[in-house]
C-alpha cells in the first residue's frame, strides 16, 4: 500500500510497518493465551472413601502439573510430576530435589511411562508427618528439580491443612 504523505509527492511504504505491527500483535495475543492457560490450572481437593487427592490442575480436563494423594488413614502421601521433558527411563530410580519457599528436600524417586499416552512421569512418596509436609503447609511456592528440568508451582491456595485432615480421616464436615 502506497500513501502519499506530507503532500510533498513522496510515496511512503506502510506495508512493513503494517506487517510489524499484525506480528506484534499476534505475538501478544498467543503470550496472553498461553498465559491464560497456564492461570487457568488452580489447586483442587478432592476425597473418596478411601484416598484424598491435592491436585494442580485445570478443573474438568485432564491437564495435572502435579498432584499429591493418600490412601485414607495411612502415614505416606505420594507426589506425581505427569510428563516430565527431562530424559529418563521407564522404571529408573532417580533422586528428586523439592525445594519449598528455599529449603530443599530430596526424595527418592521412579519414572515411569503412561501407557495412555506414552508420556514420561515421575512418582515419589514421603511422610504424612514429615518436615516437607510441614513446610508445603506453610509455603507460597514449591520447585521440583527432576535431572536438569525444574518445574515450578505455586502453593498459596493450595489446601493442605485440609489435605492433611482427610488423609487422617478428619471427616471436613464435622
Amino acid at each position: 500500500m502506497h500513501l502519499r504523505a506530507c503532500g510533498h509527492g513522496k510515496h511512503f511504504d506502510y506495508a512493513p510497518v503494517m506487517k510489524f505491527f499484525a506480528a506484534s500483535a499476534l505475538a501478544f495475543t498467543l503470550s496472553v493465551a498461553s498465559q491464560a492457560q497456564a492461570q487457568e490450572r488452580e489447586w483442587s481437593l478432592g476425597t473418596t472413601e478411601k484416598q484424598a487427592f491435592l491436585v494442580f490442575g485445570v478443573p474438568d480436563t485432564d491437564d495435572v502439573g502435579f498432584s499429591f494423594w493418600c490412601d485414607v488413614g495411612k502415614s505416606r502421601v505420594s507426589a506425581f510430576l505427569p510428563d516430565t521433558v527431562a530424559k529418563l527411563r521407564r522404571g529408573e530410580r532417580l533422586s528428586v530435589k523439592i525445594d519449598v519457599d528455599g529449603k530443599g528436600f530430596n526424595i527418592p524417586a521412579r519414572a515411569n511411562v503412561d501407557d495412555g499416552t506414552g508420556k514420561m512421569n515421575v512418582e515419589t512418596s514421603f511422610g504424612l508427618k514429615d518436615l516437607l509436609m510441614a513446610r508445603l503447609r506453610e509455603a507460597d511456592n514449591m520447585a521440583i528439580a527432576v535431572k536438569n528440568h525444574v518445574s515450578s508451582f505455586p502453593l498459596a491456595d493450595a489446601d493442605f491443612d485440609g489435605f492433611v485432615d482427610a488423609c487422617n480421616g478428619v471427616d471436613a464436615g464435622n
